[in-house]
């Protein structure tokens, strides 16, 4: 019979291999959970949360309670790594259950507060804290359920993590070059890989009829969402069943709060209208609803 590390291990697996396991052995996996949620240590219930979060799935409500009452007896042994991972999982659960994340985060409150001591988190566990602020910044939702203590982590590590996460490596593939060449052929004025001020997050393109001109006279995005945020999905977006993974889908629901109006281009729609002659412009016409 599973125990709770073989639990976590198998969830991890199917994340870190990027495939959606059956619906029958997920639940199973869930139902197993709930028999032996008493044995759950910090790292399977953090490895548990990532797994779920990576795979772009919601846990059952039931999983995070018990995860929950788990997480607060257990608290001190959450390291930081764990409360990382915890607090990216937060960001992904407050999306459809911003009250079950609040509780987890509560659960948490102590050790996650004293995340303002720690001064040497790595890269990795800087960008899941930093989108843990931005969601407490953009998600009334959660905000409103979530402890002072921790809402001071914008201004005791926030910083410090907004720069570690927009620091994050950058690359723009001939797909995306070809997206942004058929926009400019459509007469709208192009940038790329725009960083949200608010949120760090890079945009791929952000596109207007025209540029918005600085004082200087020079042509630049400002911050200005009266436009389109267009993002090239590219297969790292997306599991290998094209179902958005996590970490697209956290990205997305924090730009849409944040007032943008986000275009989707897979990378296999690209594919197929790029074999079709003339009908690059056709599409992204269709997805700009011009």
């Amino acid at each position: 019979a599973f125990n709770p590390q073989d639990i976590a291990n198998t969830l991890w697996a199917f994340a870190t291999l990027e495939r959606q396991p059956e619906d029958a052995l997920l639940a199973g996996l869930v139902a197993r959970s709930l028999e032996v949620q008493g044995d759950f240590n910090p790292q399977n219930i953090a490895n548990t949360l990532w797994a779920f979060v990576t795979l772009g799935r919601q846990p059952a409500d039931a999983l995070v309670v018990a995860l929950t009452a788990r997480a607060l007896a257990v608290q001190d042994g959450f390291n930081t790594q764990n409360i990382a991972n915890t607090l990216w999982a937060v960001c992904f659960l407050s999306i459809e259950l911003p009250q079950m994340a609040c509780r987890l985060v509560c659960a948490l409150e102590p050790r996650i507060a004293a995340l303002a001591g720690v001064h040497l988190l790595d890269v990795g566990s800087q960008a899941q804290v930093h989108q843990f602020v931005v969601a407490c910044d953009v998600d009334e939702g959660l905000r409103v359920g979530v402890p002072a203590s921790i809402l001071a982590l914008k201004e005791t590590l926030g910083p410090g993590c907004h720069a570690a996460f927009v620091r994050g490596s950058k690359t723009v593939s001939r797909s995306q070059q070809q997206v942004r060449q058929t926009l400019q052929g459509m007469h709208l004025w192009v940038e790329e890989e725009v960083v949200c001020p608010r949120s760090g997050y890079s945009i791929d393109m952000w596109l207007h009829h025209s540029p918005v001109v600085q004082q200087s006279g020079n042509a630049s995005w400002q911050g200005d969402k009266d436009g389109w945020a267009v993002e090239f999905d590219g297969p790292t977006h997306f599991l290998a069943c094209r179902a958005p993974t996590g970490a697209t889908l956290i990205k997305r629901h924090h730009l849409h709060l944040l007032g943008y109006t986000l275009v989707s281009v897979p990378y296999w729609e690209w594919a197929r209208t790029c074999a079709q002659a003339g009908a690059r412009e056709q599409y992204l016409r269709r997805k700009l609803q011009l």
